[in-house]
């Protein structure tokens, strides 16, 4: 084989032998192309961030080509390292299945983040492992502030985000799925466990039980009741037992009152509360097929789910 081919023919100061670029080469690159931070990639890595940096500018040098602009503030590719990125993921990609090949691994992993199930979620888990009984299917509990945070961190490959405000942050792509009225959970003896709907003045002084994920928790519930909040839950299974127990009430989208009807809990509307969207969020660098397989899946359960009768029906008894 001609070994000039491999040879760099566009470095200032050339290297003198083959170019020799190995997976952990393009893994350590493809981090920080993701991340745009060499101390977010390195934390991934496991790895210190001088060494990332020290084996990034080994790439480049070997490359000849500057792939980031570093400055004080930020990380940015470079014209030839945009152009890398694809190059690098079809690379790595073929390398992992020929590594699944000859460990008998072919199925791929996908590792879902659900901040708050409900009938939709189920439907569409339910419906990608009937589809695709290859692919194994995880499903994580994250809470309301780390959702993000959990797909940077490669810690998930999806992450069905619940907000009122669409998630806005460099390199996750966001799709909307479904949007919820929100609903107040109260005991079925509290006084407006009859009500047809409520306020948020009518329930200013009512004590709110939030889960201890504090940021994430007092985000969820509007500014006029913040201050009320009690961080005391670890999970919203633990916020379902207080309310019933009566210790406090909370605020939630409709369709925890199917994926959560149980006795001692009532589910009133809210009239005046702003709407929450379910959004599917992904690293925009996935590249799997399974994942963008679960994307469509859920696109489907999202358009040919029936509303639910809490937000049909605003002004009906729950």
């Amino acid at each position: 084989m001609d070994q000039d081919r491999f040879r760099n023919h566009h470095v200032s100061e050339p290297y003198d032998r083959p170019v020799d670029i190995t997976a952990t080469h393009l893994r350590y690159f493809l981090a920080v192309a993701t991340e745009l931070h060499f101390g977010r990639a390195a934390a991934g890595l496991h790895i210190s961030a001088p060494s990332l940096s020290q084996q990034i500018s080994t790439l480049e040098k070997r490359l000849g080509r500057p792939l980031f602009v570093r400055t004080s503030r930020r990380v940015e590719p470079t014209a030839d390292g945009v152009a890398l990125i694809p190059l690098a993921r079809r690379t790595i990609d073929a390398l992992d299945a020929v590594i699944d090949w000859a460990s008998g691994e072919v199925t791929s992993l996908v590792r879902i983040g659900v901040m708050a199930p409900n009938l939709h979620t189920d439907a569409a888990l339910s419906t990608a492992v009937h589809r695709f009984p290859e692919v194994s299917w995880e499903v994580h509990s994250i809470g309301f502030a780390d959702a993000i945070d959990a797909l940077r961190r490669d810690d998930i490959d999806v992450a069905l985000v619940v907000s009122t405000d669409r998630p806005a942050v460099d390199g996750i792509a966001s799709t909307v799925l479904w949007v919820e009225r929100r609903v107040l959970l109260v005991h079925d003896r509290h006084h407006l466990a009859g009500a047809s709907g409520v306020r948020m003045s009518d329930i200013a002084d009512e004590s709110f039980i939030g889960i201890r994920d504090t940021l994430g928790s007092r985000n969820w519930f509007p500014d006029t009741v913040t201050a009320r909040v009690r961080p005391i839950a670890n999970n919203f299974d633990e916020v379902l037992q207080l309310c019933a127990a009566g210790v406090g009430v909370n605020i939630a989208g409709s369709g925890s009152a199917g994926a959560y009807a149980r006795p001692g809990i009532s589910y009133v509307p809210i009239i005046d509360a702003a709407d929450v969207t379910t959004y599917l969020c992904r690293r925009s660098s996935s590249t799997g097929d399974s994942v963008h397989e679960f994307e469509s899946i859920a696109l489907e359960i999202a358009s040919a789910a029936p509303r639910s009768r809490l937000d049909a029906e605003p002004n009906g008894h729950t």
